[in-house]
Formats: C-alpha cells, sequence, structure tokens
C-alpha cells in the first residue's frame, strides 16, 4: 500500500503565516504539521508515501529529505494547483496508483486513536467519517457525507445537493486497487470534458455507486483541517493535549 499527502495548496486564508503555501511545514508545539501526519502513516503497512507539491514548496524536500523515520519520501509536482482544482494532485500522482491507496494531506491534525479505528478496519474502501460535530453540518467548508445502508453514496461539499447529511469526512481516505482505478478513470473523463477546475471529492462522488465505500467513524472527534489561523489556534491546543 502507499500513502499520498496533498502539500500542493495555496494556503490563501494563512498567506500572512504560511508564504506560498508552505502550512504543512509551520510548528504546532515543536513540531511540523505534516509530521503529525507521517507519525501515524509510518505505522501502517506502507511501502512508500508520495507527497505531491507545488512548483514553490521545494522546502519541503529540503527539510524532510528522501525518507522520514526510514520511510521512503517521493516528491511528485503538480504544476496546476494555483489555477485548477485539487482533484489533479491525483493525478499528477496516477502512476503510483496501481496498488491500495490511503491518502490525506499535509494540514490535517487528527487523533491517533481515530486513525487506529480506520486502519484496523478490514474494509478496502473507507473514509473517516465524523458524525458526533453536528455544528459542522451547516458549514460551508467541510464535505459533507450521505449515508444509506451503511455505505457512503453521496460526498459533496453543498448540503443542498445530499439526500441527507450523514457526517463530514475528516481527511483521511483508503481505497483498494479497483477502487484508485475509478477514481482516476473519474479524473480524466473530467479532465477530457474540460471539467478540471473541481475539488477531488467530484470525482469520489461520481464512483461512489461503482464500488462500496464505508464510512469510519471517529471516537474522539479531535482533528482539524487547518485552513484559518483560528484553525491554527484549535490545533495548537490539540496537539497540547
Amino acid at each position: 500500500m502507499r500513502a499520498i499527502i496533498y502539500a500542493a495548496g495555496v494556503s490563501r486564508r494563512l498567506k500572512n503565516i504560511a508564504g506560498n503555501g508552505l502550512k504543512g511545514l509551520l510548528e504546532l508545539n515543536g513540531k511540523r504539521i505534516i509530521e503529525y501526519q507521517l507519525d501515524w502513516i509510518i505505522k501502517l503497512p506502507i511501502s512508500e508515501v508520495i507527497i505531491v507539491l507545488g512548483l514553490e514548496h521545494e522546502p519541503y524536500v529540503d527539510l524532510l529529505g528522501k525518507s522520514y523515520k526510514g520511510m521512503p519520501l517521493v516528491y511528485i509536482y503538480n504544476p496546476d494547483y494555483k489555477d485548477k482544482g485539487n482533484m489533479l494532485s491525483l493525478w499528477h500522482a496516477r502512476e503510483f496508483c496501481n496498488t491500495k491507496t490511503l491518502f490525506t494531506t499535509s494540514d490535517l491534525i487528527c487523533h491517533e486513536e481515530d486513525i487506529e479505528k480506520f486502519s484496523n478496519s478490514k474494509a478496502e474502501n473507507k473514509i473517516l467519517i465524523d458524525n458526533k460535530s453536528i455544528e459542522l453540518y451547516s458549514d460551508p467548508d467541510p464535505v459533507k457525507v450521505t449515508i444509506q445502508n451503511g455505505t457512503i453514496s453521496k460526498i459533496l461539499k453543498n448540503g443542498d445537493d445530499l439526500v441527507s447529511i450523514d457526517g463530514i469526512a475528516v481527511g483521511v481516505y483508503q481505497f483498494s486497487n479497483f477502487g484508485i482505478k475509478c477514481i482516476i478513470e473519474s479524473i480524466d473523463r473530467k479532465i477530457r470534458y474540460g471539467n478540471d477546475n473541481l475539488s477531488l471529492y467530484y470525482a469520489l462522488d461520481n464512483v461512489l455507486q461503482d464500488f462500496i465505500v464505508k464510512p469510519i467513524f471517529t471516537e474522539k472527534c479531535e482533528w482539524i483541517d487547518i485552513d484559518t489561523p483560528d484553525d491554527l489556534e484549535q490545533a495548537i491546543s490539540i496537539t497540547t493535549n
């Protein structure tokens, strides 16, 4: 299994703190944000970690190097990171998507007990879901899901387009060889039809009927996708505990 970390964002809402979109390199209590991700990833049966960068993100390479605590790191570049949707980050890493794949982002802090629950699940295709933080259901920013008959049937940001809002996608995904192949093919179709300025969840939503994707529900619900200065303050509090 491989892991892919998205680190090609431009961090518009943190531009005064994280220049050139390098928020994954911001320190929280003495450790870089991306290191929190890498520390739980290296505990999994992962053969290598693919980090997708923008063209101005060389400091990741300079600081992390070719391996992290013995785990090989491979860097891929997304030349479209400033102008188009983030589904292209997975597209540019597609040569590594020929096996079971876990992907996440460089700006996510998540409780390790929830990660452990996620990794211990035997589901081939799964997404970590928070169904307890109800206040996020009306927030326009988080990615929301509809769950029917124990499987994820829709994944979109706009709750108005969902049958029901049954949870929030935290930002940790794992797919089988077939599942990731379907996602890459979905991205390919969108590119060919000129719809390449989309976030990854659009490509995911299009293939949810092709295979079963299970929700793995958080227990701790201590997670934060760091996009704003307020998120950063909250992440500092989480990582202090």
